[in-house]
């Protein structure tokens, strides 16, 4: 059963900018990435792992602010 995250994001303030976002969190199923709303709606499979999320979000350069489902 698909279940859909949404993580919120600060730091976001471009196109070039969601894109790394996608691409760093498309790892774990479909993902969106919303600019105005910066947020970043994952679609999955599997169980995600909060703090694997911060990890890759920080890992790029911008601030993870919250996870819910």
């Amino acid at each position: 059963m698909k279940k859909t995250y949404k993580i919120i994001v600060d730091g976001m303030s471009c196109g070039h900018c969601t894109a790394a976002v996608k691409e760093a969190l498309s790892v774990y199923g479909d993902v969106i990435v919303d600019l105005e709303t910066k947020t970043a709606t994952v679609t999955t499979d599997a169980a995600i792992d909060a703090n694997e999320v911060k990890g890759k979000i920080e890992d790029i350069g911008f601030d993870f602010v919250s996870m819910s489902d």
